[in-house]
């Protein structure tokens, strides 16, 4: 999920947990495809949390901006 899709989806009317939430199911659900090969074993899955602190800190910037 990039920048703009997570900005373009807060402007729609979706919150900032809920965005957290899509983001980190993509992110997931991107990493499964990623270690089915043997040799990136090493990426690892991320929290509620961190997702959370990457969207918040994507939406501070774009409010910061505006």
């Amino acid at each position: 999920m990039t920048d703009e899709e997570i900005i373009k989806m807060w402007h729609e009317g979706y919150k900032r947990l809920s965005l957290a939430r899509i983001y980190m199911q993509r992110y997931n659900q991107q990493v499964k495809i990623i270690r089915l090969d043997m040799k990136n074993r090493h990426v690892r899955f991320i929290t509620y949390k961190e997702a959370l602190n990457r969207v918040e800190k994507i939406l501070i910037k774009e409010v910061r901006r505006c």
